[in-house]
């Protein structure tokens, strides 16, 4: 099909089909250009590890569910194995401490628990512990922001717990959201996007908040869904009292849903979505009105009109048609080209 791109697909690595015995040493040795690690005392080194690299070039998004590990990257680490980057660190799941070791932030210490962004240099040593986690990470080279080294220097083995931080942390779970669908001719765009919403976060300046708009604008995107998905069945959720949640005016509103139509309808196709995927779902056992009405649609004949509209079938049609299948999803396969986090790390230092 014209104007059709190859998605682009993430390299994998996992533990799960190893013996428990081995997991832990697989991970060690493929974490070793990082950091090196070591068996928490109160934590087993069982856990299966699961690390999704999306490598877009001059960054690297990783997905990481692992279990508990000490980890240290001393200095004969970092000189040895040169790899200097900054990378945030966004836990989803879970919590860490860090220490550093060196460098302008030696013996700082920093603790993460979930919601929170920090930002770390592979080029200084640290050492600390993470519990059992579930993170997103951003690994970027020190020449992609070399005007603001400095600034960064400064944040490293930092909790951004400021707004800005809050706005970047939107945008990295924005981003993260939209990694299955991107195309290998999407990637300069997110390179560039990414790189600007970084630096008006991290170092904001009036020209690169300007810069920054679209990546502004996907932050409170994800933030608006956030909430919305947070209170579907909630019937004190309008658009008036989303705005008022979110800190927008009504023009701001305006502008973050006219994609989708206007806030009300957003809102609306949001319920209607979750209300499908709980049709789709073959251990719901709750009949069909209360199944709307967690959504909050309380009429029958308003939801059934509404689903309709949305899909082209009905509620029940829907029910009818999934009977007892298992849905299926498809799982992506490393693409052909993609690096690992070591081979990124090697060829950007």
């Amino acid at each position: 099909m014209p104007g059709s791109s190859r998605l682009l697909l993430p390299v994998r690595f996992t533990t799960s089909q190893l013996p428990e015995r081995d997991r832990f040493d697989a991970w060690r040795e493929h974490l070793r250009p990082v950091a090196d690690l070591t068996p928490g005392s109160d934590q087993p080194s069982t856990a299966a590890i699961d690390l999704a690299v999306w490598d877009l070039g001059s960054f690297a998004m990783c997905q990481e569910r692992s279990g508990g590990t000490r980890f240290a990257r001393t200095r004969e680490r970092a000189k040895a194995v040169f790899a200097d980057h900054w990378y945030l660190f966004l836990i989803k799941a879970g919590s860490n401490w860090v220490v550093s070791d060196g460098g302008r932030s030696a013996e700082q210490v920093s603790r993460g628990t979930p919601g929170q962004l920090a930002l770390y240099s592979l080029g200084e040593a640290c050492h600390g512990q993470m519990q059992a986690m579930d993170i997103l990470m951003l690994f970027m080279p020190r020449d992609k922001f070399a005007p603001l080294a400095g600034t960064l220097d400064r944040l490293n083995n930092t909790v951004i717990d400021t707004a800005c931080g809050e706005l970047l942390s939107d945008y990295l779970l924005a981003l993260e959201r939209r990694l299955p669908d991107l195309t290998i001719d999407d990637v300069p765009a997110v390179v560039r996007a990414t790189e600007v919403m970084v630096g008006a976060c991290l170092a904001p300046t009036p020209q690169c908040l300007e810069e920054a708009r679209d990546g502004v604008i996907a932050s409170l995107g994800e933030r608006a869904r956030r909430v919305v998905q947070s209170r579907l069945a909630d019937p004190e959720l309008t658009p008036a009292s989303l705005a008022k949640c979110l800190g927008l005016s009504r023009s701001a509103m305006y502008r973050l849903f006219e994609p989708h139509g206007g806030a009300a309808r957003y809102v609306r196709n949001s319920r209607l979505a979750a209300a499908h995927r709980a049709l789709c779902d073959p251990a719901e056992t709750r009949q069909i009105q209360q199944i709307a009405s967690s959504f909050g649609f309380f009429s029958s004949q308003e939801f059934s009109r509404a689903f309709r509209l949305r899909y082209g079938y009905s509620p029940s049609e829907l029910r009818a048609e999934v009977g007892g299948a298992v849905p299926c999803h498809r799982l992506h396969q490393p693409a052909d080209g993609g690096r690992t986090l070591s081979e990124f790390l090697r060829t950007t230092a």
